[in-house]
């Protein structure tokens, strides 16, 4: 069943990503080390990879330092700088804060996290934005970690311009150890263009480390 399970998530990715429309390939690697008993630091990269043009086309880096308030309650604040290309490369700083609800269902996870943005440009207006995603991770199906999990997420300009991106995510965690684990995922995102919404296929693969 389990064999059975990975075999179908690996033929959905390979057959929505064969669909004529935009497809991208992620990549983010992190590193979480804990400051004191309830103080977190979060160091990560992360890269876009267009098979398309055969070159990354966003990549950034961002810091998140989290308190742990409660077992059910985080909140913390972050700093990301992105680099986008188009035509040419625009960059992007954002300061962030956060916090994240959470809560046990048996053996499942469940969070929903809200997220204020304030994203500053050399070439556009500077707005704040807000970020709310839902997660729900399910039981692991092996002695190594190994378990499913699904997240939607969706972001609103507080400039008057209301929700512009979505996306809807399911993923598998391959690997789940004390410092170390590996998600593999396929996501489904909706950016609002000028004249409709563009959809894009993700594929995604994320290396966690923990000191």
């Amino acid at each position: 069943m389990r064999i059975t399970l990975l075999i179908l998530f690996l033929f959905t990715v390979l057959e929505v990503s064969s669909q004529e429309r935009a497809f991208t390939v992620w990549n983010q690697n992190d590193v979480t080390a804990s400051l004191r008993e309830k103080v977190s630091v979060k160091v990560a990269e992360k890269v876009y990879y267009s098979p398309e043009s055969n070159a990354i086309d966003t990549k950034y880096g961002e810091v998140v330092v989290g308190y742990q308030l409660k077992n059910w309650l985080k909140s913390g604040i972050a700093f990301r700088h992105l680099s986008k290309y188009s035509d040419k490369w625009y960059t992007e700083n954002r300061p962030m804060a956060f916090i994240d609800l959470s809560t046990h269902l048996k053996n499942f996870s469940l969070s929903f996290s809200n997220r204020i943005e304030y994203r500053t440009f050399k070439e556009f207006e500077n707005h704040y934005r807000h970020r709310q995603a839902l997660n729900l991770s399910f039981p692991r199906i092996t002695d190594w970690g190994m378990q499913f999990y699904m997240y939607e997420e969706s972001f609103c300009k507080l400039n008057g311009a209301g929700t512009h991106l979505a996306r809807v995510v399911t993923g598998i965690k391959a690997l789940d150890k004390q410092h170390f684990d590996i998600k593999l995922y396929y996501g489904l995102e909706k950016l609002k263009g000028s004249e409709t919404w563009l959809t894009t296929d993700i594929v995604g693969l994320n290396l966690s480390f923990a000191i």
